[in-house]
């Protein structure tokens, strides 16, 4: 005896449970059994099998994050220390200790600023290209995203990621600049 669905429309969302228990009753007893779902459950169920996916991924951001950090720390100690001779020579002509330090963090702010930029421009041009390619604007239409973008409060706070990396890699550096006196940074000579 098959069972029938009676929906009002075939096209209506709202009978998509009623439609999809009608064709797995239908194939219950076969050799090959039905388990129907809509093809958003489906996606949904398709990204759940990858575990904690966004756990993951802020796993991944605060390793980079680190490591940037740690990239952008050794770059700015490197600039302080070759520059021991210009910094005590500036300090002489009346510049002061803070004046310097100030220096020192605005060039690191001037890098992660950089970086962040570089950053949003590359990740928007990714954007495009994935956008753009037809293979893949398929993949993504069947997944459900009819459009891909970098939300400007994503791009915003990738940037401030990345002024708060520069910031941070550059005050030990300038802190220490700070504290030097000029006698022992021209002695180093």
């Amino acid at each position: 005896r098959a069972v029938r669905a009676q929906p009002r429309d075939r096209h209506d969302p709202e009978q998509a449970g009623v439609v999809s228990k009608a064709i797995d009753a239908q194939f219950e007893n076969s050799d090959a059994q039905t388990h129907t779902e809509t093809e958003q459950a489906f996606a949904a169920g398709f990204i759940a099998m990858a575990g904690n996916l966004a756990l993951l991924l802020n796993t991944i951001g605060l390793a980079v994050s680190f490591t940037i950090l740690l990239v952008t720390a050794n770059t700015m100690s490197m600039a302080v220390r070759e520059r021991r001779t210009e910094i005590a020579v500036l300090k002489t002509l009346g510049f002061g200790s803070g004046k310097v330090m100030g220096l020192i963090v605005a060039e690191s702010l001037l890098l992660g600023a950089i970086g962040g930029a570089l950053g949003i421009l590359a990740s928007r041009g990714l954007v495009w290209m994935l956008t753009s390619t037809p293979g893949i604007t398929d993949m993504l239409a069947g997944l459900g995203l009819s459009s891909l973008s970098l939300p400007p409060v994503v791009a915003a706070l990738g940037f401030g990621v990345a002024l708060f990396l520069g910031l941070a890699a550059g005050f030990m550096p300038a802190y220490s600049a700070y504290r030097s006196k000029i006698t022992d940074m021209l002695r180093t000579v």
